[in-house]
């Protein structure tokens, strides 16, 4: 299998923690995608232009090993715990299940939510959508808030709604450490402070094999655009 990805190693990717945890971890070939910018900051233009594979030219993007192209994070880590040669990260069907459901949805919008204001920084200062950010912040605290009551009642087992967690709350000191532009409402926002709890879940929970097995490390391999374009060149020719 080939995974086309963004490998800002400094947060955690549900993708890569769900692969692991699934068993996948030894037969994925993970692909340096940069659909903006790269790891030193420079914008990449068109040069990692996966279209031919994702007609919506985003990661990350998985070709499974008979040519079939699976993109979307969510239905990404449904299909490798539908595979799954270790243990399942869905629950059965079930209140369980639906929590977990629950915390993939909460925890992927706050990434999403995230990115956008990201981008919304690249623009000149002037420029920025102020109402943007007024909209979102409120968003974004009673998210994480929820997610404090949830780490106080505690869990029996780990779940993709885990691995969605810690991709969303490690994207938030991704942003504020790699960005230079700072956020106009809270320019030195937090999120551990007044989340002991969500806090002390988190910290233990990184240490987990799957998310050491990426998590601030350098990636291993050829990040180059030309590497880029002969993975998907290698996927097309599967469904030839």
């Amino acid at each position: 299998m080939k995974l086309f990805y963004s490998p800002f190693h400094t947060f955690v990717h549900k993708v890569l923690v769900t692969a692991h945890e699934c068993g996948h971890w030894d037969k994925l070939e993970r692909v340096a995608t940069f659909p903006f910018k790269n790891n030193a900051g420079e914008d990449c233009g068109d040069s990692y232009d996966i279209s031919p594979l994702n007609p919506l030219d985003k990661v990350p993007t998985l070709v499974t090993d008979d040519g079939q192209v699976i993109f979307a994070s969510q239905a990404i880590c449904e299909y490798l715990d539908s595979t799954a040669t270790a243990r399942k990260m869905y629950p059965a069907p079930g209140p369980k299940r639906w929590d977990a459901l629950r915390r993939l949805s909460l925890s992927d919008t706050i990434f999403e939510s995230t990115v956008q204001m990201v981008m919304e920084q690249w623009k000149p200062k002037e420029q920025w959508n102020m109402g943007l950010f007024e909209w979102l912040w409120p968003k974004f605290i009673a998210g994480l808030d929820s997610l404090e009551r949830d780490a106080k009642a505690g869990w029996d087992e780990f779940d993709v709604g885990h691995a969605a967690m810690l991709h969303a709350i490690s994207y938030l000191g991704f942003r504020a450490e790699f960005y230079e532009a700072k956020d106009p409402i809270h320019p030195n926002f937090n999120w551990r402070e007044g989340r002991p709890a969500l806090s002390a879940w988190f910290d233990e929970a990184i240490q987990r094999p799957s998310v050491q097995s990426h998590y601030n490390k350098p990636f291993e391999g050829d990040d180059s655009a030309a590497a880029c374009q002969a993975a998907v060149a290698a996927s097309l020719a599967l469904r030839t």
